[in-house]
């Protein structure tokens, strides 16, 4: 009787991932080799916009609103409460 360990049932999961990867890589070059010359230089720019555009907003929005923060706190900007004066 054999018993199985769990190195042989990660190595068989590891074996079914890269099978699963492969089919999928084999697909995508078939549909890429299927597409015109048009659609494969629209979908070039998406994946490039995808790629650089929306990590550099990102970064962006992060970067300025930690300036926000250092600036608030470097000239003590919070709301100060109004006074209020008695009028007779």
């Amino acid at each position: 009787m054999k018993t199985t360990t769990r190195f042989q049932s990660f190595v068989t999961d590891v074996k079914l991932m890269g099978r699963s990867f492969t089919r999928a890589v084999n697909a995508g070059s078939r549909t890429l080799a299927a597409q015109s010359w048009p659609v494969l230089l629209v979908a070039a720019i998406v994946l490039a916009c995808i790629l650089t555009i929306i990590p550099l907003a990102v970064t962006l929005f992060v970067a300025f609103l930690v300036f926000k923060f250092v600036a608030n706190m470097i000239f003590d900007r919070r709301p100060h409460p109004v006074e209020h004066r008695n009028v007779e």
